[in-house]
């Protein structure tokens, strides 16, 4: 996944890359390299605090500009993200969280009082964050930058089932064939780089990772 990443920003550097409009009707965006940029910092500040490859992270955000940028940001620590909707009742989101053994968890500061105690969570939205991303260069992060190799076996994502004939349980994807699902999704729905793909999808269902590669196969 980091590398498809980095490849949709060598590509489309200039291009917008996510488009949000809040409930204000106030409307944000990013291009690939703004996203890139957002997204290595705070991945190193993530390095910093020991994750890297074999990790999972909790991304407990809302759609939105902060929610695409913790993905990102995770991916490119060689981590796997656990997509956690904060609309879900409590209980499953606790379980989601606590059976992933996710060691960390990236939020947004309105919904952090709602999200369980099991992990540490960080808003990325806070001002003391900020201040600190800011400290963080913004090269791309290198093999050499990870706390350990990442691997093809490693996992990129888990997602969890929708638990209607028993407890939800975790399904893991690998780092192996995204890059294939990506060629395979450009070619089925004919993306290119003036594509729009709507994100609507809970983020705890699987299609919204789909959503997410459709922009990056496209760029």
């Amino acid at each position: 996944m980091p590398q498809l990443m980095a490849t949709a920003v060598e590509v489309n550097p200039s291009g917008t890359a996510v488009v949000y409009a809040d409930a204000a009707g106030a409307i944000g965006s990013l291009s690939y390299a703004e996203l890139d940029d957002r997204s290595t910092r705070l991945a190193r500040l993530l390095i910093d605090r020991g994750i890297g490859p074999e990790d999972l992270v909790a991304v407990g955000i809302p759609r939105s500009i902060d929610s695409v940028v913790a993905v990102w940001a995770v991916a490119k620590t060689g981590a796997g993200f656990v997509p956690v909707d904060p609309n879900y009742p409590a209980d499953r989101v606790e379980h989601m969280v606590k059976d992933s053994g996710a060691v960390l968890g990236l939020t947004v500061q309105r919904v952090h009082d709602e999200l369980p105690g099991q992990v540490p969570w960080l808003s990325v939205d806070g001002d003391e964050l900020a201040r600190r991303l800011e400290q963080y260069p913004a090269e791309p992060v290198t093999y050499a930058d990870r706390l350990r190799q990442l691997r093809a076996e490693h996992p990129a994502y888990v997602i969890y089932t929708s638990g209607s004939t028993g407890l939800p349980k975790g399904v893991v994807v690998t780092q192996a064939g995204l890059s294939s699902f990506c060629d395979e999704q450009r070619e089925r729905y004919r993306v290119t780089n003036t594509s729009r793909t709507l994100h609507f999808a809970s983020p705890s269902f699987d299609a919204s990772v789909l959503e997410l590669l459709l922009a990056l196969g496209g760029s």
